[in-house]
């Protein structure tokens, strides 16, 4: 059972079903029943309203077992609104929960709730932030999530701080060329390329699920004066969603696969830009058999998620290192 805090007004879903009667602005109201899938709050003007939103839950089909957390786990989920009637205050974190993290200098963020773990007075807070999906790992605080507790301890690894130099997919989109625009990174962890790209003048939005990797981030591009350019947000990224109405001249992924997060990241991938992915093949099992076979690609995998209409394949390689065999994608968005 989550709760995040003692907040006026309150939301109670079995299995993304159904709803009871909810305190504060929704009391009173009778219980209303919702169809299965994703589900979030009303916002200023909802009053603590539920309503479904439409789109494909963030893990495959509906019912379908995530392939890395394991099948969906019925229990009930409760969380509470902020009353838009009342001050606003910061409830503790939900699953799910996204913290966005900008310089003092730099423009303050977007009010879009799928931007920022933010919001204002009059508006639910929850909205913000609720992306939660029926199954174990969605249960857990993002401070608790096994991934994070695991990166954590590898980058407070005196050598994981080190640099690394550049990885070659990098090289390769440089060498491709892409327009002006803001660069979106996903898993960027201790990446020495979100920060050479905001030097270079780019936006950044850099993604990632461990704090450690993105205080590291944040305090270089603090000493080198380029922290205005750079925004870190801590998620989850199978929950996370990007900015909507954003567009991203480059969107890159180094080393980490999702079928969920691949899907949602195309489709921000501005005209003419470019989206680059680099993970293992299946092929890499030779050297580390034991490696869960649904963080490598599949056959023909990312490159055959792109509808065919509207990308480009520019470059495709696989390379085996020999402790690894890793594929490099790049794929250019037509022009409209």
């Amino acid at each position: 059972m989550l709760r995040a805090g003692a907040l006026p007004g309150s939301l109670r879903t079995a299995h993304g079903l159904r709803h009871a009667r909810g305190g504060g602005a929704g009391r009173g109201q009778p219980a209303r029943f919702l169809p299965r899938g994703r589900c979030a709050l009303a916002g200023a003007g909802g009053r603590g309203r539920l309503r479904a939103v439409a789109g494909v839950p963030p893990a495959g089909q509906a019912g379908q077992p995530h392939p890395r957390r394991g099948p969906e786990i019925r229990v009930a989920v409760e969380t509470r609104v902020i009353d838009p009637g009342q001050p606003a205050r910061r409830p503790s974190r939900p699953a799910g929960h996204q913290v966005v993290s900008r310089p003092p200098s730099a423009d303050p963020p977007s009010a879009d709730p799928s931007s920022a773990g933010q919001s204002s007075a009059g508006q639910s807070y929850i909205e913000s932030v609720f992306a939660l999906k029926n199954t174990k790992a969605r249960t857990q605080r993002l401070e608790d999530h096994p991934d994070r507790l695991k990166w954590n301890a590898r980058y407070l690894a005196p050598k994981r701080l080190a640099p690394r130099g550049f990885c070659p997919l990098y090289d390769r989109a440089a060498a491709l060329g892409y327009p002006d625009g803001p660069v979106l990174e996903l898993a960027c962890g201790l990446s020495d390329q979100t920060l050479a790209l905001a030097e270079d003048g780019r936006e950044v939005l850099a993604v990632d699920i461990s704090n450690v990797a993105l205080d590291h981030l944040r305090t270089e591009a603090a000493e080198r004066g380029i922290g205005s350019r750079l925004t870190c947000v801590e998620a989850d990224l199978v929950s996370w969603r990007p900015p909507a109405g954003r567009k991203f001249a480059l969107v890159i992924c180094v080393m980490y696969w999702e079928e969920a997060a691949f899907d949602y990241a195309w489709p921000v991938v501005a005209d003419g830009g470019l989206i680059a992915w680099q993970g293992f093949t299946l092929d890499h099992l030779r050297y580390r058999p034991a490696q869960n076979p649904d963080w490598c690609f599949k056959e023909g995998e990312p490159a055959s998620r792109l509808p065919a209409d509207r990308f480009a394949v520019l470059h495709e390689e696989d390379v085996d290192e020999g402790h690894r065999v890793i594929r490099r994608m790049v794929a250019r968005r037509n022009r409209s």
